[in-house]
């Protein structure tokens, strides 16, 4: 997608937009969701008040992480990246008492 004057071959290009897709849409919305769920259990405000501001949060970096993979060269990366995150704030979350 981001790579100037480089082509790719047709599986390739498949694979490669495939994976733009995966992240984009799932992992980002996951992401988005648990770093949401971690402000609010990491603000010293009311519960209201902090989960409004996680949900605020998540809707602000939702569309970040959407266009992010599709604006990075290398996608592999970012899905890793991604996927990392999703497991630190995960951890992060569960461990100030959030159960799924």
């Amino acid at each position: 997608m981001a790579s100037a004057g480089k082509t790719l071959p047709v599986r390739s290009k498949r694979y490669d937009m495939a994976l733009r897709f995966v992240v984009a849409l799932p992992l980002g919305y996951v992401l988005s969701a648990v770093a949401g769920i971690c402000i609010a259990f990491g603000l010293p405000l009311s519960k209201a008040d902090s989960a409004m501001a996680g949900i605020l949060l998540g809707l602000f970096l939702w569309p970040i992480v959407f266009m992010a993979s599709f604006g990075f060269t290398n996608i592999r990366r970012l899905a890793l990246i991604t996927i990392m995150l999703i497991l630190c704030l995960t951890a992060l979350a569960a461990s100030g008492g959030w159960r799924p």
